[in-house]
């Protein structure tokens, strides 16, 4: 019998009184932080136990194991957790940052229903090169672009003709903006000409001085919701090695004017609807672009999946006043449910309020090119700052809603002591209650202080002679804003 859901409220009194296990599965619980708040029988279940044992929801299942991908993590997972003992033909709901079809095999005999689109169409809609050709049959325009193969950089020249003389070239699928390259003559071609070459297709973009944005939303069979419009931090030094590379967000409201609020939700609108249309179902988010010079608001690139922005999203103000976007992707893969709830009128909402409040995140990454231990690593809790600009203990916490004072910030670390540390490899979130850009692509002073007490945490240790011989792969445990790509 099918369930009428026609409030906000009846939404939420469904998931209170939910009875199947949903777990999430991935390196750590950042993406779903908060989500077992609203989802009775939820279950964080990861590779990386950043509370030292103590979250009631989390299922953390370590392994020293060098691993290639997440999804040797979701496998390792999978194979080691909690799924096995579980009785009853299907033994709950599960949802992957990343998956694959080895993931979607293993889950199939283990019971356990995905809650995403297949992989094979996860991975198609990824395609920076497919999401261009999307938003152009959505009438949502990307900054001016070629799609090509490029060889060499007298191929580029031509190409790229009509595109000035100042590029950005991304390939297919990214990571972390380790796969993004600012091109402007042979010698920053000939850096990044190996991993271009290598591509069947690249998108070469003319240069934009543009102020980068991040959203998500829903696309359902109700239409497509969509949560509030947030800056990005992208290749800031003090966060990140790569120049290209995502490091942070902010959400308030002042960001950005009511007209681009509108004009991105609506372009949102109109990808999410072109997704369903294309058999993609459920949550995604979009980078969009606006040209600092002219106004324009252009599509930059679409992840289709949660994101490290999803904390942001279903933690914000709004969603916490009304109920997090995520339930209306888990309300789609449900078809014994029905919402007579107006997508729009949802919409309206945001606009009106989704920026309401002003929170941040800041993804710290090491930075340093040296192979190194960590030998101390801070507490995943809630932290003020002392006289001297060091983070102090101010309380236990699970997430960012757990420090929402001014002075106060949240701390969710990756890294434990004992890992091996790596140029690029995720040490901690901090969630602050504060703007920390300044609005020219760097950290304010409020901003920098912060990010400053918390390297100030962490501290390492030179490999030993013994260790460093045996060091021939370091793996990163996950890139925690889309499985290792920006993300």
């Amino acid at each position: 019998m099918t369930k009428i859901l026609r409030s906000l409220s009846d939404i939420r009194n469904h998931f209170s009184q939910n009875e199947i296990p949903h777990y999430f599965i991935s390196a750590s619980n950042f993406n779903m932080m908060g989500m077992h708040e609203w989802v009775k029988g939820w279950k964080n279940v990861t590779l990386i136990d950043s509370f030292d044992g103590k979250h009631p929801h989390l299922h953390a299942v370590p392994s020293r194991k060098a691993f290639d991908s997440i999804q040797e993590i979701d496998l390792h997972l999978l194979q080691n957790g909690p799924f096995a003992s579980l009785q009853g033909e299907r033994k709950g709901r599960a949802i992957f940052l990343f998956f694959d079809e080895e993931v979607e095999a293993l889950c199939e005999r283990l019971g356990l229903e995905i809650l995403l689109p297949p992989h094979r169409l996860v991975h198609e809609m990824d395609s920076k090169i497919v999401t261009t050709e999307i938003g152009n049959q959505a009438g949502v325009k990307s900054v001016p672009n070629v799609l090509a193969k490029v060889g060499c950089f007298e191929e580029l020249e031509r190409v790229a003709s009509g595109l000035g003389r100042d590029w950005v070239v991304q390939s297919a699928y990214g990571d972390s903006g380790k796969t993004t390259f600012f091109i402007s003559d042979r010698g920053d071609f000939d850096e990044a000409a190996s991993r271009i070459a290598k591509e069947e297709k690249v998108k070469v973009m003319r240069r934009i001085s543009c102020t980068g944005t991040a959203i998500e939303a829903c696309a359902t069979r109700w239409g497509t919701f969509v949560g509030p419009l947030m800056t990005e931090l992208i290749g800031v030094p003090q966060l990140t090695p790569y120049p290209g590379g995502w490091c942070g967000n902010e959400l308030y409201e002042s960001a950005f004017s009511p007209e681009i609020r509108r004009l991105v939700l609506e372009k949102t609108r109109a990808m999410g609807d072109a997704l369903y249309r294309r058999g993609y179902r459920g949550y995604f988010e979009l980078d969009f672009l606006i040209d600092r010079g002219d106004g324009e608001v252009y599509l930059g690139e679409l992840n289709s999946r949660i994101t490290g922005i999803s904390a942001m999203t279903n933690l914000s103000d709004f969603c916490t006043e009304n109920i997090p976007l995520f339930l209306f992707h888990l309300l789609e893969f449900d078809r014994e449910v029905e919402l007579e709830i107006d997508a729009d009128a949802f919409n309206e909402a945001v606009l009106h309020a989704g920026a309401s409040g002003v929170s941040s995140q800041a993804i710290l990454k090491y930075t340093d090119e040296s192979l190194k231990i960590v030998t101390s690593a801070p507490q995943s809790v809630v932290y003020s700052m002392d006289d001297a600009g060091r983070m102090v203990f101010r309380k236990a916490g699970w997430h960012r809603r757990d420090a929402l004072g001014e002075d106060e910030a949240y701390l969710l670390r990756i890294m434990e002591p004992g890992e091996y540390v790596y140029e690029g490899a995720d040490l901690a979130i901090l969630f602050l209650n504060r703007v920390i850009g300044n609005g020219e692509g760097g950290l304010n002073l409020h901003g920098e202080k912060w990010i400053s007490a918390l390297q100030e945490s962490f501290e390492y240790r030179n490999l030993r002679q013994e260790e460093r011989s045996l060091v021939e792969f370091i793996n990163h445990p996950a890139g925690i804003k889309s499985g290792g790509r920006r993300s």
